[in-house]
């Protein structure tokens, strides 16, 4: 091979090495999700799942809620992992997978051997309960209640039910599961039904909108299969195990 033909031929595998790493990387999304929330913690390995299936690499960063929702809605990164239908309705930049990656149970929790029973929001009124601030949906479903207590966090919060000092401690089936598993805390148990359910979105930014027939179409199949039902229980069960082991 002459010198000038093995420097065309240098150059055109570096341009093609070039052009694979260019689709590489125009292949992969990053996404954001709530730190410290175990929805979003188990949201996540579905939509990496649902990702793997369109053959596509992600990336899901933790941040504060506040701070993912800027970075997300800016386009700095590419959407929000998990989050209610409200949001696409405030934030016109971030647009919504049609159907539903998961969802969130607001329950109660009480002490356990009582026999008090909530089947909902508006029998609040009748118990003391308790939520951890900032926390918005336990927020939101007793706006209307007066006999609330604000805790910092969800050790303090089932605390307070373990040693009967409120009725009910408000959270969500999984996270409050989870904690209670995390901090060893006995005696306490979860009332069913749940008080509220809110439905969990994917939400991709503008500038990427182009999968969002793709990923819907895959949740559809794997929800009509009972496949995304059974690895949410899968992921569930292995974040409390997980949470249990600390």
């Amino acid at each position: 091979m002459t010198f000038s033909l093995k420097k065309l031929f240098v150059s055109l595998i570096a341009a093609l090495t070039l052009g694979m790493a260019n689709i590489a990387v125009a292949a992969e999304y990053n996404f954001v999700r709530i730190q410290g929330l175990a929805e979003q913690a188990v949201g996540a390995r579905l939509l990496e799942e649902v990702y793997n299936r369109a053959g596509l690499e992600i990336t899901i960063t933790e941040m504060p809620g506040r701070r993912a929702l800027e970075e997300a809605a800016s386009g700095r990164m590419d959407g929000e992992t998990l989050r209610i239908f409200a949001l696409g309705e405030n934030h016109p930049t971030l647009i919504r997978v049609p159907t539903p990656l998961s969802d969130l149970q607001t329950v109660a929790f009480r002490q356990a051997g009582t026999d008090m029973q909530v089947t909902s929001a508006q029998e609040l009124e009748n118990y003391s309960n308790a939520i951890v601030m900032g926390v918005l949906h336990t927020r939101n479903i007793t706006q209307d209640v007066d006999n609330v207590h604000e805790v910092r966090n969800s050790d303090a919060l089932f605390r307070l039910v373990q040693s009967g000092r409120v009725d009910f401690a408000l959270s969500s089936n999984l996270d409050g599961r989870a904690n209670l598993a995390q901090h060893g805390i006995t005696g306490v148990e979860m009332v069913s039904p749940a008080l509220a359910t809110l439905q969990l979105y994917h939400y991709v930014h503008e500038s990427k909108a182009d999968i969002i027939p793709m990923i819907d179409e895959i949740i559809i199949e794997m929800r009509d299969s009972g496949e995304l039902a059974q690895l949410r229980e899968q992921f569930e069960a292995e974040f409390i195990a997980a949470a249990a082991a600390q």
